[in-house]
């Protein structure tokens, strides 16, 4: 399960600024990464609704990573190294010419 928001906002250091996801201006932002572009870097900074909205999808996106890989990956013993059944039959006498 997720955080609650108050858990979440506690990891960062707030101050007053622009957000750059849903552009809101003069309101409590956290530095949440950076972005390069043209070989500049710009520090990328997210309001509160913001932050938890992302918190919501990379937990999102982190849980269907894992169903997936386990869709391909079942829970279980891993596959047998044994010969098929069929390859461990006794082969019939070759002809005799």
């Amino acid at each position: 399960m997720g955080l609650r928001p108050e858990e979440l906002w506690s990891r960062f250091d707030w101050q007053h600024g622009n957000c750059f996801r849903c552009e809101q201006t003069g309101v409590p932002v956290a530095e949440i990464g950076d972005i390069t572009v043209a070989d500049v870097t710009f520090s990328l900074f997210a309001c509160q609704r913001c932050v938890f909205r992302l918190e919501q999808l990379h937990w999102t996106m982190s849980e269907r990573a894992v169903r997936r890989q386990s869709a391909f990956f079942p829970a279980g013993p891993p596959p047998s190294t044994q010969r098929p059944p069929e390859a461990q039959l006794p082969r019939p006498p070759a002809h005799v010419a």
